[in-house]
């Protein structure tokens, strides 16, 4: 059953102003000068609709004047909108947390570790690297291994497919660097990872480990320290980073080949089952909200994109639990 137009927006501005008063506006200084005429709770709102709608600041703000005015009928003009959406991209990232805490993410079974490329430019453009410096750079990623320019980003989620939080990095850097910056960083925001030098000699030419190929952030958007196993695929595996993320960070990660023995089959076919979920999710990061090409121009601006998108995601479900509905049914939520 899809959710109608004005129960599906009443109902996500009423979730978003519940969590923004409780959570965040504490937190908050007043601003000096005239109040607002459009809240903070309303420019959340038409963010987070912007991701459903697979469109920029412009084109919402454009079709919610052609479509939605009588649910919004006070819009800033497009520059100020611009501002107060970046203004907003901590708390974009706070409420991920939040939303994944409320639907009840500390007593999930495990959480679930994979990747996924964020393709900033067309191939055909890449090698210009106009608008980033060392934050994306060119790389392979995806199910078909194709090269792009751009980031990865690194997603926790639950065994319920609740994202908890995230990391972004260079297309090049690999994966354990991302698992590393985002568990040092749940038990210390102000942590710094370990040296690459420190790592064991590579069995590779030269037999140095390479780091990270640029910034890895933002430390405020991985979310809370998990007490349950992280299920996560081979691209993760290593003795010594098993190790050191258990010793260090509390982190315990299981790979296909965790497992030895005689149900050593068995358990990798469990594990390839608990995966499946941040699969879905990420398909649906892809299909349902656009997450390729999400059209930034500055780290902040692709920050709040992508922040915005995964909040989304959280809230869609929250939503689809309210109306009775499965949790990833998201394409069908409500009409537009």
């Amino acid at each position: 059953m899809t959710v109608d137009t004005t129960t599906f927006l009443v109902a996500l501005y009423t979730i978003v102003d519940d969590l923004y008063k409780a959570k965040i506006a504490p937190l908050r200084t007043e601003r000096r000068g005239r109040p607002a005429e459009v809240s903070d709770s309303e420019i959340l709102t038409l963010m987070l609709l912007a991701q459903w709608l697979k469109v920029g600041e412009r084109g919402l703000l454009r079709y919610v004047r052609e479509n939605w005015q009588s649910y919004f009928p006070r819009l800033l003009s497009q520059s100020a909108f611009n501002r107060r959406a970046r203004r907003l991209a901590g708390v974009l990232m706070r409420l991920i947390a939040d939303v994944a805490a409320e639907m009840g993410s500390q007593s999930a079974v495990y959480q679930v570790l994979d990747t996924v490329p964020v393709p900033l430019m067309r191939r055909c453009r890449g090698e210009k690297h106009r608008l980033f410096a060392q934050e994306a750079d060119i790389g392979r990623g995806g199910s078909d291994r194709q090269w792009y320019y751009g980031c990865q980003l690194l997603v926790a989620a639950t065994d319920q497919g609740v994202i908890t939080g995230f990391v972004l990095g260079p297309s090049a850097t690999e994966e354990r660097w991302l698992a590393e910056s985002l568990f040092c960083w749940r038990i210390d925001r102000d942590g710094e990872i370990v040296d690459p030098q420190a790592l064991p000699k590579s069995h590779k030419r030269g037999g140095q480990h390479v780091g990270p190929t640029g910034p890895i952030w933002p430390p405020d958007a991985v979310g809370l320290p998990a007490c349950v196993p992280y299920i996560a695929d081979d691209g993760f595996s290593g003795a010594f980073w098993f190790e050191h993320w258990r010793r260090d960070y509390g982190a315990m990660v299981l790979t296909p080949s965790s497992y030895s023995g005689d149900e050593a089959e068995r358990a990798r076919r469990e594990h390839r089952g608990w995966k499946q979920i941040i699969e879905s999710i990420i398909g649906q990061l892809e299909d349902v909200f656009a997450l390729a090409y999400p059209g930034a121009r500055t780290m902040w601006g692709l920050l709040t994109r992508v922040a915005a998108k995964l909040l989304a995601l959280n809230l869609g479900i929250w939503l689809n639990r309210l109306f009775g509905r499965d949790d990833l049914a998201l394409a069908t939520l409500f009409n537009s």
